[in-house]
């Protein structure tokens, strides 16, 4: 593909990039390439570089930690919720672009995040890097971002954390690159980096309030709301159902999207539990954790009623004190 036909669209979250690589199927955008600007700095850096996931991260900080001195917080270290805060803290550190080593002096604090941090890069695979790392590897191989890139439009974002500022600033330099604001506030330091910004109305939907008395309630009149919409002709596509706290809710609307035939689909996901393949293994976990029993047996039995027989390997079921010279190779259901 030559590089005058390619183009890349950056957006924010899961949800934006499957609604952008649709559209762009729709309509025949080939040599679109969407992704995030994280994703887009890894991929100018090139070789074997990829971002700290969150996994990996809780997976280094487990590992290290109960080696690693941490000063005042020497004390909390093997406390529950310790890992999880300790990887929001690095993640928060990295992308604002703080330098935890060089500020380790400033605080006691500051200094044992900075030793864990250390501790943590070590542990990490040697291609695994911090933002600050990805950006400066990404700069300094900045002349081949035509090839890779071609022209840059940013979508969707009020702000960018200021890790990758530097590497945008690099990049308008390089290639043509667009901030697609629309309707939302462009970002002060934005007049700095030499980005060409598209601005859109701005937009004034009327506003109206339903009383509820519970979140029962709530979702019922929400509900109503959205079906009204799709009466008047409103695409499905375009409603939203947005909370604070989606938690609370969720088990309203899963209840309640079957008894109003609308298939509402949970950008955030919901838990295994709901679906019938999640009972099951949850039933099937409640018999091996706390054994057999009459009512766990017939609720894992009422589950697997109508799917296939489980297929075990006829050796499995000899017994443990004798052994099977030439075991059949064939499945047999049970």
């Amino acid at each position: 593909m030559s590089t005058t036909s390619r183009s890349t669209l950056i957006v924010y979250g899961r949800h934006a990039m499957r609604e952008a690589r649709l559209a762009a199927a729709r309509g025949g955008q080939h040599g679109l390439q969407i992704m995030s600007f994280e994703q887009a700095a890894v991929r100018l850096a090139g070789g074997f570089a990829r971002a700290i996931d969150e996994e990996s991260l809780r997976a280094a900080i487990q590992t290290v930690l109960p080696e690693t001195p941490m000063g005042e917080l020497e004390d909390i270290k093997m406390l529950p919720g310790m890992i999880g805060a300790a990887a929001d803290t690095l993640h928060k550190a990295w992308r604002a672009g703080i330098d935890l080593a060089s500020r380790s002096d400033d605080h006691p604090r500051l200094e044992a995040i900075a030793r864990l941090e250390a501790a943590v890069l070590a542990e990490l695979p040697s291609g695994m890097m911090r933002s600050v790392d990805i950006v400066a590897v990404a700069i300094s191989r900045i002349t081949h971002a035509p090839a890779i890139f071609g022209s840059m439009e940013i979508v969707g974002l009020t702000e960018l954390s200021p890790c990758w500022r530097p590497l945008l600033k690099a990049l308008a330099e390089h290639i043509p690159m667009q901030w697609s604001s629309g309707p939302r506030p462009v970002p002060a330091w934005l007049k700095e980096c030499g980005v060409s910004v598209a601005r859109g109305d701005a937009e004034a939907p009327a506003i109206r309030s339903v009383s509820a008395a519970t979140a029962y309630h709530e979702a019922v009149e929400t509900l109503r709301w959205v079906r009204a919409l799709l009466a008047s002709g409103v695409s499905p596509a375009d409603i939203a159902i947005a909370t604070a706290s989606p938690a609370d809710y969720d088990d309203h609307f899963l209840a309640l999207r079957a008894d109003a035939n609308i298939d509402l689909h949970f950008v955030h996901g919901v838990p295994a539990i709901t679906t019938r393949d999640g009972q099951v293994a949850a039933a099937l976990a409640d018999i091996v954790v706390r054994g057999l029993s009459q009512s766990r047996l017939r609720r894992l039995a009422a589950l697997c009623r109508d799917s296939a027989p489980l297929a075990v390997r006829r050796y499995w079921l000899i017994h443990p004190g004798f052994h099977c010279a030439n075991p059949p190779r064939r499945d047999h259901p049970i």
